[in-house]
């Protein structure tokens, strides 16, 4: 029997759901399983981690602005 999860279907269902990716993106950050992360880190702990994403995606955004004068 075929899994009605195909690699296009997750995708799109990770694409809906900010929290999931976050959390991936933290758990890729720090080398553990999604798993680990959410018995380790605190629902803030990931917000100060998206704040931290964010700050350093302005930041590449201004030094690309920077770059382009």
């Amino acid at each position: 029997m075929r899994s009605r999860w195909s690699p296009k279907v997750l995708q799109a269902e990770l694409s809906k759901d900010n929290w999931l990716l976050l959390s991936f993106a933290v758990a890729k950050e720090l080398g553990m399983t999604l798993t680990r992360l959410w018995a380790e880190v605190t629902p803030e702990e990931l917000l100060g981690w998206s704040a931290y994403f964010g700050y350093l995606n302005d930041q590449q955004e201004k030094a690309m602005k920077r770059a382009r004068r």
